[in-house]
């Protein structure tokens, strides 16, 4: 579904790990408007189907990965994603933000945001790159510390000339492929620590989601970002918080 805001891609993807369907999910314009990305776009989707009785290991769960309009363009400290979820810890929603390079190659694909659901029927990880998905046994990954697995993913991703494809992940260890209710789902060297979403992953037996593309992140006014942009690296760069001091 299209949109007429800068920001965003305009489209969310939905995969069915049961029966492995992709589909576009429809998010309006109006509803960016309301919902303007990241933890708030999860909370609708989320909203539009859940009902409050669901348990976090069923099919009724869905795992929402959500980016913000400033994801990728430029924005100090913006490059971030958000992954929503009924959590196995509480019973309830939880909502957890992470760094990385996910939601940047996210975007990169075509996606503002992508909703899983389901359970694979065997170990599984995904391959996102533009408009394509593919579906890969994850066997040989299962077992494998989050370093290790990114590692092993990129050797999968290496082109023909030997390079590895610029590309972002997510994946769990040992501790979500057993259920642990803590556990998490990394991103680079990066977490998404809250709620158990690593456990809720290691239940729909995936392992991880590469995501890469060459699509254009759409700014309405680039240069008068580009101008905002340098007067906050700017300003970062003096703070004490933040700066090099």
């Amino acid at each position: 579904m299209a949109t007429q805001y800068g920001g965003y891609m305009g489209k969310v993807l939905k995969i069915d790990l049961t029966t492995k369907e992709v589909s576009e999910y429809p998010f309006s314009d109006r509803e960016r408007e309301l919902f303007i990305g990241g933890k708030t776009m999860a909370a609708k989707i989320l909203g539009d189907h859940l009902k409050g009785t669901e348990k976090a290991f069923s099919t009724e769960n869905l795992l929402v990965i959500t980016t913000g309009p400033l994801t990728g363009t430029g924005a100090p400290s913006a490059s971030r994603f958000n992954i929503s979820t009924v959590s196995p810890q509480t019973g309830y929603i939880t909502s957890s933000n992470c760094g990385g390079h996910f939601g940047y190659y996210l975007k990169k694909a075509g996606l503002d945001a992508l909703i899983l659901t389901g359970q694979c029927e065997e170990k599984t990880w995904i391959e996102i790159q533009n408009d394509s998905v593919k579906f890969h046994n994850a066997d040989d990954l299962w077992g494998m510390k989050t370093t290790r697995t990114q590692e092993a993913l990129d050797d999968k991703l290496r082109m023909k000339n030997g390079r590895v494809r610029k590309n972002g992940k997510i994946c769990i260890g040992p501790a979500g492929e057993n259920l642990v209710l803590y556990s998490s789902i990394v991103s680079n060297d990066r977490v998404s620590g809250r709620g158990g979403t690593g456990a809720v992953m290691g239940w729909m037996r995936l392992k991880a989601v590469c995501v890469s593309g060459t699509k254009e992140i759409p700014i309405y006014d680039k240069e008068k970002m580009i101008a905002h942009t340098k007067k906050w690296f700017k300003y970062l760069r003096k703070h004490p918080l933040t700066g090099d001091q």
